[in-house]
């Protein structure tokens, strides 16, 4: 069984493979933040206020208001990036002018550079993984109300686990 969505190692080599500032930082608010391809292109200076990331989550999910994130490796860490965007655009500015085909365009492009299987590069694995990487160490229902979902049936999607996974969990 092929795995879901990247792996740490992989989601860095992709964030390695981005040559532009801004869109590597699109990247990077759409994995801190869990988000979709049009919730992350429809962010404006306005979402980024005072240190949070404010998003009407799509598919009928709640709104979401988080911290920007400060992460101890700084290839995962968006709060610079942020603090440099907040200044410069304006309230009603779209933070990253791209469309959802241009993004997925970009990661497609990426990924390839980055030695990401075909099957792995798309946009939405950057939700996939936050929430895969959060699930056992946050709990079920903190990563429900961080992807503001209503139903908790919703993010159980995130429990599956590979045969790998399930194997090496197994061994003894």
């Amino acid at each position: 069984m092929r795995t879901a969505c990247w792996t740490r190692e992989q989601l860095k080599a992709l964030l390695a493979a981005i040559p532009s500032k801004r869109n590597r930082l699109m990247v990077l608010v759409a994995f801190c933040h869990a988000l979709r391809v049009s919730e992350v292109i429809n962010l404006t200076g306005a979402d980024i206020a005072d240190g949070f990331v404010n998003v009407q989550r799509l598919k009928g999910s709640e709104r979401t208001c988080q911290p920007w994130v400060k992460n101890d490796d700084p290839e995962l860490s968006e709060f610079e990036g942020l603090l440099e965007l907040s200044r410069t655009v304006g309230q009603d500015q779209k933070l990253f002018p791209m469309t959802r085909f241009g993004a997925d365009k970009l990661i497609r492009r990426v990924a390839k550079k980055a030695g990401i299987p075909s099957h792995l590069a798309h946009f939405h694995c950057a939700k996939h993984i936050r929430a895969m990487l959060s699930i056992k160490t946050a709990g079920i229902e903190n990563v429900r109300v961080y992807l503001g979902h209503k139903s908790i049936a919703s993010t159980g999607a995130y429990l599956k686990v590979t045969d790998v996974q399930a194997a090496q969990a197994m061994a003894f």
